[in-house]
């Protein structure tokens, strides 16, 4: 009898996207054309994976949620203040196919909860737009279960709590799913969102490329423990911080501290980067 070789699962990436500007990038909107390039670009990242799990900056609770619904709806979470200034369609995107796991969401939920957590699986919350905007443009095919969690919430401990999630979550990679962290790079949603909703005379936003490159220099880092304890310090050292992620609205940074945590000693690397109005918005694999 012949012997058999064991198949084994190729280690998925970690991965964070900048998802833009609300349901903008779906809609075709010219200012997030460059964002829609992007993806197309970086299609590959998700190809061979078995299924992702999202990280998304739109869902902070104290301890992880978890979406555990076999097919979950599409959320469409807008500010209430611009509801009344988005096109009828931005109601009516749609990701036919799109199916959740809840099978890994309970082996998600049995992780962290070893891992010191206390998850919650919630079967009824819909995926928001930080999971369906980068979804749709990633994998329009819509042929890979979706598991959406949450970032923690809370000033003080969001920081610490972001990188030991990730940490927790970086197993998953090694069965072949890709932790996929969605938030931006830049979020100061107060500089940007007159020109984004083309009110005439918005003012320029000055470039965040100090603190992009400091971004760069910790996801380069090759020893996991050295890049968790620089992405610790990012408030006091990373340059120009509170105006790129303000102080009280940062959690779009969130997801990119889950994939540093997530990355292990994985080497990152810059995938892209695109403008919005003089800001620049990054892309990063490891």
């Amino acid at each position: 009898m012949g012997s058999v070789t064991p198949t084994t699962t190729k280690r998925a990436p970690a991965f964070f996207v900048s998802h833009g500007a609300g349901p903008f990038a779906i809609l075709g909107t010219p200012h997030q054309q460059p964002l829609v390039d992007l993806c197309k670009e970086t299609r590959w990242v998700l190809d061979g994976a078995k299924g992702i799990i999202i990280v998304t900056a739109h869902w902070e609770t104290d301890q992880p949620h978890i979406s555990s619904g076999a097919a979950p709806e599409l959320y469409y979470d807008y500010f209430d203040n611009l509801a009344n200034e988005l096109p009828k369609e931005a109601w009516e995107i749609k990701y036919p196919g799109a199916k959740g796991d809840p099978e890994l969401a309970r082996r998600i939920k049995e992780k962290l909860d070893k891992d010191g957590f206390q998850a919650v699986l919630d079967d009824q919350r819909g995926w928001d737009h930080g999971v369906w905007v980068p979804m749709i443009l990633l994998r329009p095919q819509a042929d890979l279960p979706i598991v959406q969690v949450s970032i923690p919430a809370g000033a003080d401990a969001a920081t610490e709590n972001s990188l030991k999630l990730g940490r927790s979550l970086e197993a998953f990679r090694d069965d072949g799913y890709v932790i996929l962290g969605s938030g931006s790079s830049y979020h100061n949603f107060g500089a940007v969102i007159d020109s984004i909703m083309g009110k005439p005379g918005a003012p320029p936003v000055p470039s965040n490329r100090p603190f992009e490159d400091a971004m760069e220099e910790v996801a380069t880092i090759p020893d996991a423990d050295e890049k968790v304890r620089r992405a610790l310090k990012w408030r006091e050292e990373f340059p120009n911080s509170e105006a790129v992620q303000p102080v009280g609205s940062s959690e779009h940074f969130m997801p990119f501290l889950v994939n540093i945590g997530s990355a292990g000693n994985d080497v990152g690397k810059k995938l892209g980067e695109w403008e919005l109005f003089g800001t620049i918005m990054t892309s990063y694999i490891w």
